[in-house]
């Protein structure tokens, strides 16, 4: 049942409420497999960008870590607080712990990992391993 539904208050069409409970089910499974953040993999000939979008995120609550080839970003977003005299009509903004690891090719150097954070948005850089890297060949003459 919606938080309006619970005040009382019924939408012109029956099947709103239903609808809302459905689309509050999708969401909160949505979250249970962290979906819900944006993220880019960005290949350069150096490494690898990751960006991923985590705006109402503080910079203590995103956790990132490297495991054999598996990078995952882990964020914590706090729920936000109604005043003790007002309640939501509509709640929207998701909250909790949410995570995304993408595998990354066996060609990166797992010691050459670094990442920044500004304005909402995590910057992970994972450079490639030296012997990966496309080097170029002199030719000598005979």
């Amino acid at each position: 049942m919606t938080q309006l539904a619970r005040t009382g208050f019924r939408f012109p069409f029956p099947f709103r409420d239903d609808m809302d409970e459905l689309l509050g089910w999708v969401r909160s499974a949505d979250r249970g497999r962290g979906l819900w953040f944006p993220m880019d993999v960005l290949e350069t000939e150096d490494g690898y960008l990751i960006t991923a979008e985590v705006s109402g995120v503080a910079r203590d609550s995103v956790d990132v870590s490297l495991d054999r080839r598996v990078l995952t970003i882990k964020i914590t977003k706090p729920a936000p607080q109604a005043p003790e005299n007002g309640s939501y009509h509509i709640r929207e903004r998701d909250f909790g712990e949410f995570s995304r690891s993408v595998s990354l090719p066996s060609d990166i150097d797992p010691s050459r990992v670094s990442a920044s954070y500004n304005d909402g948005v995590l910057e992970v850089r994972v450079g490639k391993a030296e012997e990966s890297k496309p080097r170029r060949i002199d030719i000598s003459t005979l």
